[in-house]
């Protein structure tokens, strides 16, 4: 499988948009966060992230399978915005090939931040199985908790 994780083309958006929409449906129904769900990102505000942060889309043989948002903080710290993979393609293994390519993309990182619904265990193994560490949880909704993740890099 031929993996490529290229920065972002303005006109990739609308297929990008498609991707979120189905990646977040389980996650809205679930969560009902109709204000901040990704299902309901206008095309407006993901072709601004595109232009104003790195963001990335994820091509597996010559299609688009789904997207990455990255955030420079500061100080050689980045938090992981967003990421999505088409369910078509969940479960193949992907996710730690991608999330390896982006953490050597940001080769001068010390520090990663994610965060992730408290419901979702196969992604909170996920993060952990790849060095994040549960730091808190903060609360969008009476039905939906982020849990947050850190993860020190130490280069030398």
């Amino acid at each position: 499988m031929d993996l490529i994780i290229l920065r972002t083309k303005k006109e990739e958006a609308s297929k990008l948009l498609v991707i979120q929409k189905k990646a977040f449906k389980d996650d809205l129904e679930k969560y009902q966060d109709h204000e901040s769900s990704p299902v309901n990102e206008p095309i407006e505000r993901l072709r601004m992230k595109i232009e104003l942060f790195f963001h990335y889309t994820i091509w597996l043989n010559d299609e688009i399978i789904g997207g990455i948002d990255v955030r420079d903080l500061g100080d050689g710290k980045y938090r992981l915005n967003r990421i999505f993979i088409s369910p078509d393609f969940q479960g193949l293994g992907l996710g730690t090939r991608i999330m390896q390519v982006m953490e050597s993309e940001f080769s001068q990182a010390k520090e990663w931040s994610l965060d992730t619904p408290h419901l979702n265990s196969k992604n909170h193994h996920f993060y952990e199985k790849l060095g994040y560490i549960k730091v808190g949880e903060h609360v969008i909704t009476e039905k939906l908790r982020l849990v947050d993740y850190v993860k020190t890099i130490y280069n030398g």
